[in-house]
């Protein structure tokens, strides 16, 4: 459940925060949640509890920024910030607009 959890979060934030790719082939077989899955181990393991405040921001019902002050933790110094997360998930960009 947490799991689907994060990658609906992460699937939202790449189509609001990243333009659409152009020339991507196709990579069925659930490319995109791969991507993000193998992006969230190895990638960018740090961005997981960014990743997670979001969801549970915004699925609480608050407004986009105000999750973001909540948790984009780069305001106080600290690393990563969202941005950073979302450049590193912005990587499965292709997979991801190839499946929607």
């Amino acid at each position: 459940m947490r799991g689907a959890f994060i990658l609906c979060l992460a699937m939202l934030i790449l189509l609001l925060a990243v333009p659409p790719c152009r020339g991507c082939s196709p990579s069925g077989n659930g490319g995109c949640r791969n991507c993000i899955v193998r992006q969230m181990k190895s990638g960018c393991p740090r961005c997981v509890p960014i990743i997670q405040c979001m969801g549970r921001c915004l699925w609480g019902g608050a407004s986009r920024s105000n999750c973001v002050k909540k948790c984009d933790c780069g305001g106080g110094g600290g690393y990563p910030r969202l941005a950073d997360c979302k450049k590193c998930l912005s990587q499965c960009k292709c997979s991801c607009s190839a499946s929607a």
